[in-house]
């Protein structure tokens, strides 16, 4: 009975997952407000809303499988990969809500399409990783992978520099005011603040300690595990 209410529950939270990110992306790329006009894809919100979503359905194939009492086609590469995700959307949740939520008006912070990619698909996806991704291998060095992801978006903004790429439909040079290197520069600390390769540091340190602690607490529900059988 507890393996088929937890089956139905890894397959619920996933459903779950991709549904609402879906709604959430389909509501942000037709609207006029942040996010939205057609640029809706060039944000890193977005983007780690669409790897989660990936991902969880690759794990809700698998799921629905060991259902119908199908072997698991799980390893540890592809609980790398969803670690890596979910310490994207994470990321996703702690900027919005530590450093864009401010700079925002009232109407976009209590909308759906707010609360979907920013906070929703998060904390399942987060919930999701801590209940039952157990048999993962984290150990600190691989932990790092975690890193990817922003690391990618960061080159991707920088690609896009002398591509002219654009977020607004007003020509925004940058997708988010600590990337904004018109506005604030690269390397410098000046009355707006630090500039843009000092705030990335700050963020990649963060994420580092952010796969630290997902290490720890995974290797001691390990142990607490093992200390049970």
């Amino acid at each position: 009975m507890k393996t088929t209410i937890e089956s139905i529950l890894k397959i619920a939270i996933k459903v779950a997952i991709i549904v609402v990110g879906v709604l959430g992306i389909v509501l942000s790329a037709s609207s006029d407000s942040f996010m939205g006009n057609g640029y809706v894809f060039m944000f890193f919100t977005v983007q780690s809303n669409l790897t989660i979503m990936g991902i969880s359905l690759v794990f809700l194939v698998n799921d629905i499988r060991m259902m119908f009492k199908k072997e698991s086609f799980l390893n540890n590469i592809l609980y790398l990969i969803k670690y890596t995700f979910t310490i994207a959307i994470l990321i996703t949740f702690l900027v919005f809500f530590i450093m864009l939520a401010p700079t925002l008006g009232v109407d976009y912070l209590l909308s759906f399409k707010n609360f979907s990619l920013h906070a929703i698909v998060p904390v399942l996806a987060l919930i999701d990783f801590f209940v039952f991704d157990k048999d993962i291998n984290l150990t600190y060095r691989n932990s790092l992978v975690g890193t990817l992801m922003p690391i990618y978006y960061l080159l991707f903004f920088l690609i896009g520099i002398p591509l002219n790429f654009t977020y607004t439909s007003d020509g925004l040079k940058a997708p988010y005011f600590f990337l904004n290197y018109e506005e604030i520069g690269w390397f410098a600390i000046t009355d707006k603040g630090p500039g843009v390769f000092i705030y990335v540091l700050i963020l990649l340190a963060l994420i580092v300690l952010l796969g630290f602690l997902f290490t720890f607490l995974m290797d001691l529900r390990q142990k607490k595990s093992k200390s049970k059988d």
